[in-house]
């Protein structure tokens, strides 16, 4: 009878194995489900230059998007300049791929071709071609990203694999595919369940790139809708179009909306992306707003079709600039255009907030072609929104603070990295980067800290109070924020996604 114990228990802890990776959340920002740049990763290397790649996968000539890990995959998006699919032709639309974790071999792909009618004035967006910036959310077996078109996309995590599941049914046409021999579907074609369009159903106007990323909670989908200003970057040609809605993540019905009218205030555009944080027992969505101003909100009832369309409850806001950046004298401090730049005025909230231990962190910002400017850092308290602390020790910046270990690692526009601490905002030390930094945010991980630079520069310093520089890798292209895990360091570039291994357990 022994041998049939035995393998029972062989068979037992195979399937504890099983369950506990199945159990494991996916790696969405870098470290998990939230926003926190930090990862638990170990066995990282310090010199990521000096370690041969495992394997490098070619993107698309434009790059934004921090790859997501789900269970032995790697979803990323990109512009389509790489997209290799018959009948497609590449032309400035976008991309989201579906990897093999351990190889980088393509699973599937989804295409999302440019607008084909072109988006014309008051229409200021996807004339960049960046595609998907928006970073891919896995839940269960779907995948959820907002295409550069301004669509919400809810995908099959299989693919075509295992058929083409609907309700949508019309990925062909979708790619614009109409020559006869290629319409057919293959196993390395993407799969739409369902699609939302921004700009039809909320007659929004996007400007720039659509390139929030979404969060799930329970049955809701979250989403910014990217409303800005018009092409001539003078007003906001949809100012009561609503910035953050919820959707029913099953079917792609509106839920919920905001009703704050960040249309009227809005500076330039919303880019920030949504979280949640649970606070006193309950859940909280919090939203930095094109406006400069940090926004909380209660979680909407899950409702029947027939209730209608609920308005999000604020809870508090907060305007996370100092009031001197506003107004000076008595009168407004003017926001930097790219053909008038102001370093004193305010600026909006483009990188996401992150949740910590009751507090949020936040830094405002605003695009690179208005010029170097004074920034902010803020800790509020989550509850109330009241400020624990700022800091103006530190320029615009684009980046998502990361916070480890008491402290938080960010780096500004001008390129610069700072450490501050996360409890009373004294900063301990700064780096100069040596060139721009604001598509590359802190990763934390392995004690160290890992920021990349518009100088396709990746550094790496010792994590902790003391600064200590580790290593300064020259890479092909210019590095987007990186990501871990199973001792791989993961680089992804405007051009490539290189898996570097680190050391053996």
């Amino acid at each position: 009878m022994k041998p049939p114990i035995i393998l029972a228990g062989l068979l037992l802890s195979v399937f504890w194995i099983w369950a506990a990776l199945a159990a494991e959340e996916p790696i969405h920002w870098g470290g998990g489900a939230s926003p926190n740049m930090v990862s638990a990763a170990r066995n990282l290397p310090a010199d990521p230059g000096a370690v041969t790649p495992l394997w490098e996968v070619k993107l698309g000539n434009i790059q934004y998007s921090i790859p997501t890990i789900d269970r032995g995959r790697i979803y990323v998006g990109a512009n389509d300049a790489g997209v290799v699919r018959p009948g497609y032709e590449p032309a400035g639309g976008g991309v989201l791929l579906c990897l093999e974790q351990t190889t980088g071999r393509l699973i599937w792909q989804m295409p999302s071709p440019r607008n084909r009618d072109g988006v014309k004035p008051p229409y200021h967006f996807d004339q960049w071609r960046c595609g998907f910036c928006s970073g891919p959310v896995v839940d269960g077996d779907r995948v959820y990203a907002v295409s550069g078109r301004g669509e919400i996309l809810c995908l099959d995590r299989d693919g075509q694999s295992n058929g083409n599941d609907g309700p949508f049914h019309d990925e062909l046409d979708y790619w614009g595919i109409t020559n006869t021999v290629d319409r057919k579907l293959g196993p390395t074609d993407g799969d739409i369940i369902w699609k939302y369009n921004l700009l039809t159903e909320l007659d929004v106007a996007p400007h720039d790139v659509c390139g929030s990323t979404l969060l799930v909670v329970g049955d809701l989908l979250f989403a910014c809708t990217s409303n800005g200003i018009d092409s001539q970057h003078e007003k906001v040609p949809r100012p009561l179009a609503p910035t953050l809605i919820v959707l029913d993540k099953k079917t792609g019905r509106l839920v919920a909306r905001d009703d704050e009218r960040i249309g009227l205030r809005c500076l330039h555009g919303n880019w920030s992306s949504p979280l949640a944080g649970r606070i006193n027992g309950r859940t909280l969505i919090f939203f930095g707003g094109g406006d400069g101003i940090l926004y909380a909100f209660e979680l909407p009832r899950p409702a029947a079709p027939a209730t209608g369309v609920q308005i999000l409850k604020k809870v508090w806001q907060t305007d996370v600039n100092p009031p001197d950046y506003r107004m000076r004298d008595g009168q407004p401090v003017p926001y930097s255009k790219y053909n008038a730049n102001s370093p004193d005025g305010p600026s909006e909230i483009i990188g996401t907030p992150v949740f910590q231990n009751g507090r949020i962190y936040v830094a405002i910002g605003q695009s690179p072609l208005h010029g170097n400017g004074r920034g902010c850092l803020s800790c509020l308290d989550a509850a109330t929104g009241a400020l624990v602390w700022s800091s103006q020790r530190l320029e615009r910046s684009l980046a998502t603070p990361a916070v480890a270990d008491g402290l938080l690692y960010i780096p500004d526009s001008t390129g610069n990295l700072h450490c501050f601490d996360a409890s009373t905002g004294e900063r301990y030390w700064v780096h100069p980067l040596g060139g721009p930094t604001w598509c590359s945010s802190a990763f934390v991980a392995d004690g160290k800290v890992y920021v990349g630079t518009e100088a396709s520069v990746l550094w790496v310093l010792q994590a902790g109070k003391e600064k200590q520089v580790l290593s300064r890798t020259r890479l092909p292209s210019k590095p987007i924020t990186l990501t871990a895990a199973d001792n791989v360091l993961y680089i992804p570039t405007q051009r490539s996604l290189l898996a570097v291994p680190g050391q053996a357990n």
